[in-house]
């Protein structure tokens, strides 16, 4: 496991639908969702630092550009096999997973919230 943990996170609005739950779909509906990740290593940089907060959070800025203000349901990824939080968060992960990398860290979690109550983290092996 790393020693040294950068988190950062980000909000947008987007809507979607569950192709199914409970057994039907869902009606088409918004939420301010949370995206929060988690970035390891195990040692500091030459200037003393882990990773640069600035460059992760650019690269979930960027997440948050591309999804802010759309339907989850017409997104080329995150629409099937359905939007779930759980499958946005994989889709992020696998998005982000090389760029974190680029930095010289690894991808350590990704948290969404659907709303201001309901989360659902993905933990990676790293």
């Amino acid at each position: 496991m790393a020693r040294w943990v950068v988190h950062s996170s980000i909000e947008f609005e987007a809507s979607h639908a569950l192709l199914s739950y409970l057994g039907k779909p869902e009606e088409p509906h918004a939420h301010q969702w949370r995206v929060a990740i988690r970035v390891g290593t195990d040692q500091l940089n030459p200037e003393g630092y882990a990773v640069d907060f600035h460059a992760v959070h650019e690269l979930l800025s960027a997440v948050r550009d591309d999804l802010d203000g759309t339907d989850l349901n017409a997104h080329p990824e995150i629409g099937t096999p359905t939007p779930s939080a759980e499958h946005l968060a994989e889709v992020i992960a696998h998005r982000l997973d090389p760029e974190v990398r680029d930095l010289g860290a690894r991808l350590l979690s990704v948290s969404v919230w659907e709303g201001p109550e309901n989360r659902v983290d993905l933990a990676l092996g790293g």
